[in-house]
């Protein structure tokens, strides 16, 4: 498009009007229409001097949004001398009544706002303004672009139950019982139920032992797979940095999968059904072993620190409360693990998204901070970021029989090289 430069002059004011070959209805925006004026008709810049308009959430700093573009070269644009007082204006609106701006330099290509209020869409416009005697004016289209950030930040955390007997035929597993919190149960630990053990010769789900981290859903019931669908939700991503900030190469910003799914074809190939049950999942959590059979606790799944003050291991029974498995004359393997019975085991809901790594790849006796945050479809954040600080030691164990959720009919014997990690979660 040609476009030549004048200079208009009135009551000894200087105007820049930028004429254009071709018109054009001016494209109006609601965040610039009380503090700046539209150029006449015809006296525009468009097509392309700035394009591309992203904003996107930030996966490190839950109130900073980002925001690009692309622009061609400022010197083709024909400001002339007036190339000094032109500049980029960026307006971002995060619902809260008072819109913020920053006015760029020609050249800029990116802007970052701080302090933006999180779990609302934030709107973002920008467009070329020239700062005359008589003030601003627009002289290029608007662009306008907007990220929706409605949901909570996901949890690494579940509430854990303990099943309690109330009465029944416990011989026969008829029981009644209670499902009582106790503590938290986090989502962190090897293969399908989040265990702290790994070895060689135990049967495992995946079949290749893997580090797992799962997370909940946030909101609660408010915020539902409905309000997950009104904003394109896709998958969390998960970044785990070490002590020193350095991200892990296998926890560079993954996606999660959905875990409801991958449990129930678990359990399908697990048990040899043609399809799981329509029930709900728990995760049977609970682990003994023939010769440890009063030191359970070792096999805890997650302790907290909390400033000095250590949370008991997971698995750690409280007074009274056996922990044993009662007897299972008549009911089908599979029928523990979809409804388990047993009488204080732990049990925590599945998670409903996971990712796995390799189950090396957190050193023992180093620091890691784990982040997660929501996604769109465009791959845009969508929820707050949630961070957990996770400190492991590994401790190898002369145990050679595990009886656990998936070994637990006869357990198995001759396992090797057993691995105990203590995961401990700094708060």
């Amino acid at each position: 498009m040609t476009q030549r430069t004048h200079w208009l002059r009135s009551a000894g004011l200087a105007l820049l009007a930028l004429v254009l070959l071709s018109g054009g209805s001016f494209a109006a925006g609601d965040l610039f229409d009380d503090a700046y004026r539209d150029c006449p008709a015809r006296t525009r810049l468009r097509d392309g001097q700035i394009a591309d308009l992203t904003v996107a959430r930030d996966a490190e700093e839950a109130d900073e949004v980002n925001v690009a573009w692309a622009a061609t070269d400022p010197a083709t644009w024909g400001l002339g001398a007036n190339a000094y007082r032109t500049s980029l204006v960026v307006l971002l609106d995060d619902k809260d009544g008072d819109p913020v701006s920053k006015t760029l330099s020609l050249g800029t290509r990116k802007a970052t706002f701080e302090e933006v209020a999180t779990g609302t869409e934030v709107k973002v416009q920008m467009a070329i303004v020239v700062d005359t005697a008589e003030g601003d004016y627009l002289i290029s289209d608007i662009l306008e672009a907007s990220v929706h950030q409605s949901l909570t930040a996901p949890a690494f955390y579940t509430d854990k139950l303990q099943r309690i007997a109330t009465g029944g035929d416990s011989a026969n597993v008829l029981v009644t019982f209670d499902e009582v919190p106790g503590g938290t149960f986090y989502y962190v630990g090897y293969n399908e139920n989040f265990g702290n053990y790994k070895a060689t010769g135990l049967n495992t789900y995946p079949r290749t032992p893997r580090l797992r981290i799962g997370l909940a859903h946030g909101g609660g019931d408010d915020e539902d797979d409905d309000a997950r669908e009104a904003v394109d939700f896709e998958a969390y991503r998960l970044r785990i940095t070490d002590g020193s900030g350095d991200v892990v190469p296998e926890g560079n910003d993954v996606a999660t999968v959905v875990s409801w799914d991958a449990y129930r074809a678990s359990y399908r190939d697990r048990f040899n059904l043609a399809t799981a049950p329509p029930t709900v999942f728990f995760l049977q959590v609970g682990t003994s072993t023939a010769s440890l059979v009063d030191n359970e606790q070792m096999f805890s799944n997650v302790r907290i620190n909390d400033g000095g003050k250590i949370q008991a291991a997971l698995h750690a029974p409280g007074a009274g409360v056996p922990f044993t498995r009662q007897g299972a004359t008549g009911l089908a393997a599979a029928t523990l693990l979809r409804n388990p019975r047993q009488i204080g085991y732990v049990l925590a809901m599945v998670p409903d998204e996971h990712r796995e790594f390799p189950d090396d790849v957190l050193a023992s006796d180093e620091t890691y901070t784990v982040t997660a945050w929501a996604v769109n479809e465009a791959g845009a954040v969508i929820s707050p970021v949630a961070s957990l600080k996770l400190y492991p030691v590994d401790a190898t164990s002369g145990i050679t029989r595990i009886v656990d959720y998936l070994n637990r009919d006869t357990g198995v014997d001759n396992v090797s090289d057993v691995v105990l990690t203590e995961f401990t979660v700094l708060k």
